[in-house]
């Protein structure tokens, strides 16, 4: 089976590697440069254009037609959405799956905005947000990690709200629930982490818990969105309440921690492409999760140009 898959530089691509090639796919990767370690790794590379040159999604398509892909793994925020918007055309094409929910769930997850307005329909304790300089953070409509957060007490005076809401600020535990639903949007995997500490919005360390009112809530968010897939929702915790600030709808860069801690989720994934049963496996928790930097030597002559 050929696999493609994005952002193969990035600190989500490097946990998942190794998950990656226990299936023994045949692994196209892609990315802007050549200077993504991914490309280094035993994998098929192909330099792309950036997703806001016009031209980004013509070589894409090239790459899933020549290489006769078979799925898809989008990972990069800046994408998912128009990934979302080509989800038939590539399986009509090319017989191309790519796994990832439909558009209208990555305009309710990508969007801030949506995504409170999304939790107050469906009564999910969230943070109060406003379009207006209201509360006590600042944060982009559509972003991810820690870029562009601003304390409103510290931004100036005349900052420019457009793209952004402010949200207030609620203190606890951070926590990131991972989800693996199948093509139905019946989840087969609710595994919650402690994100014990992050670099650039990116758990390095963390441990699974079992927590049974964040996984009701989870159930619920996940009745109402129908995702598909690997998802991540980001929720604070204290003694007094649970609320949750976000929804990602791809795999998270510690999503890694649930895979040691219950299956390799693309063996799922491929028994759903292939319509055949999975059996989910018992979820260990207290699992912890310490990350550290490997790196990847290249001599000049051998850098993929």
């Amino acid at each position: 089976m050929k696999v493609l898959v994005e952002a193969v530089g990035s600190m989500t691509f490097g946990p998942a590697l190794k998950y990656y090639n226990e299936m023994g796919w045949e692994i196209i990767g892609m990315d802007i440069t050549g200077h993504a370690f991914g490309f280094y790794k035993n994998i098929k590379p192909y330099i792309v254009p950036k997703y806001s040159e016009k031209n980004c999604f013509s070589v894409i398509e090239e790459i899933i037609k020549n290489e006769k892909i078979d799925m898809i793994f989008p990972t990069i925020n800046e994408g998912l959405l128009e990934w979302s918007k080509r989800k038939e055309e590539y399986k009509k094409k090319y017989n191309a799956n790519v796994i990832l929910s439909d558009k209208d769930i990555i305009n309710i997850c990508m969007d801030k905005w949506n995504t409170y307005n999304f939790f107050m329909r469906n009564n999910i304790p969230t943070p109060k947000t406003s379009l207006k300089r209201k509360y006590g953070l600042l944060k982009p409509r559509i972003g991810r990690g820690s870029t562009g957060i601003y304390f409103t007490d510290e931004a100036n005076e005349n900052f420019d709200m457009s793209g952004y809401i402010s949200q207030e600020i609620v203190d606890g535990q951070e926590y990131t629930i991972d989800v693996l639903c199948d093509f139905q949007s019946n989840p087969v995997y609710i595994i919650p982490r402690k994100r014990i500490d992050t670099e650039s919005g990116v758990s390095t360390k963390g441990v699974t818990v079992f927590d049974e009112k964040i996984i009701q809530y989870v159930k619920e968010i996940i009745l109402k969105l129908k995702p598909i897939g690997i998802i991540n929702i980001q929720c604070f915790k204290n003694e007094n309440e649970i609320n949750f600030i976000e929804i990602n709808p791809r795999i998270a860069g510690g999503s890694s921690l649930s895979f040691a801690s219950s299956d390799n989720w693309f063996k799922a994934i491929q028994c759903f492409q292939k319509g055949s049963s999975y059996s989910s496996k018992d979820v260990k928790y207290n699992n912890y999760m310490f990350r550290y930097y490997e790196d990847v030597i290249v001599e000049d002559g051998n850098l993929i140009k």
